[in-house]
């Protein structure tokens, strides 16, 4: 009788999991069956708003769909370079939207599609077609302090500016005695929080300079000049150079043309060593990079792939430079 009652309990309890297994299965086919396949309908009557150098503000007539649950997506295309190119998502309780960081001076065209929950997109909108205009603002002009240093040198320190442009500013240039200088500047780091800072070198003891700053936005062509600061250096009569300096080295080679440089100080008739400054010369050309004493270590950059020639002169206050120190040739390897 237990063995008979088991085997009863076994059968049905068999047939039970049978039956829910083809009940499961016949509501997942049936769920499957009556998935939603319909799109929304499509957007409409897409159309531009404010346009400026870099937004365009789009609205467009609500979509509808069967689920009730959808959102937007604008597709933003820039006919002259794909790299400004995306695409926005928004709510279905949203029928507005700002394209924003566009390239100034472009076409674009912008369409918007629906896209319900389980997936399905509607057709597109009308295709509406913008240009955002050039960018013929110039950036605000910085405000120019000048200071003596030395008989033959100059600091200037102006502060940071704006442009109408997020993100197309800015690139400075100095001028001196109305025409743009392109002689002994070293560029001053870190200068007070908000400004800028450069070291005009070489000037003439006793001479009277003016100084301007330009500053241009990355559009290119629009340029403003801060105000005009005159200074005079002060006189000095020494024509001495200093000493050559010696022992130029390596002390570090950091690779992809980073090298860092030391060397020994010199000497000077007039000047102590604490007054001295330096100049290094990587293939010819002046290093703009600020440089310290040459003691320790000296950052500049270099070819980083094959031989570069390096060398040092040292400069007194009254701006007599030595003769170059001796010449450090290295063979740089790619990164």
């Amino acid at each position: 009788m237990t063995t008979r009652h088991y085997s009863r309990l076994l059968l049905g309890t068999a047939t039970a999991v049978l039956l829910a297994g083809l009940l499961f299965n016949g509501l997942a086919g049936s769920a499957a069956a009556i998935r939603d396949r319909t799109p929304p309908t499509a957007p409409t009557n897409l159309v531009a708003g404010t346009i400026t150098n870099t937004t365009v503000s789009l609205n467009w007539n609500p979509s509808t769909d069967n689920s009730g649950k959808w959102s937007y997506k604008i597709r933003i295309t820039n006919l002259q370079n794909s790299a400004y190119n995306s695409l926005a998502t928004v709510s279905q309780s949203t029928t507005t939207y700002t394209a924003r960081f566009l390239a100034t001076n472009s076409p674009y065209t912008f369409a918007v599609y629906a896209v319900d929950a389980a997936g399905n997109k509607s057709a597109e909108s009308n295709l509406v077609r913008v240009s955002t205009p050039a960018d013929t603002t110039p950036p605000a002009a910085p405000t120019l302090q000048a200071s003596v240093v030395s008989p033959s040198q100059v600091q200037l320190t102006w502060t940071k500016t704006r442009d109408n442009v997020t993100n197309n500013c800015c690139s400075y240039s100095i001028n001196v005695n109305g025409s743009r200088y392109n002689g002994h500047v070293n560029w001053i780091s870190p200068s007070p929080a908000g400004t800028l800072a450069a070291s005009i070198r070489h000037l003439t003891p006793g001479t009277t300079y003016s100084f301007s700053i330009n500053v241009a936005d990355w559009s290119g062509g629009n340029v403003s000049t801060s105000n005009t600061v005159n200074v005079s250096t002060t006189p000095s009569s020494d024509t001495t150079p200093p000493a050559a300096p010696s022992n130029l080295r390596l002390v570090r080679d950091d690779s992809c043309g980073e090298v860092w440089l030391g060397w020994a100080e010199t000497n000077d008739n007039a000047d102590g060593q604490d007054t001295l400054e330096y100049e290094i010369w990587v293939n010819g050309v002046q290093s703009p990079l600020p440089v310290g004493a040459g003691l320790d270590l000296d950052f500049v950059y270099a070819n980083n792939h094959g031989d570069n020639f390096f060398q040092v002169r040292a400069v007194d206050r009254s701006g007599n430079t030595s003769a170059p120190s001796n010449l450090l040739r290295l063979f740089l390897w790619p990164c």
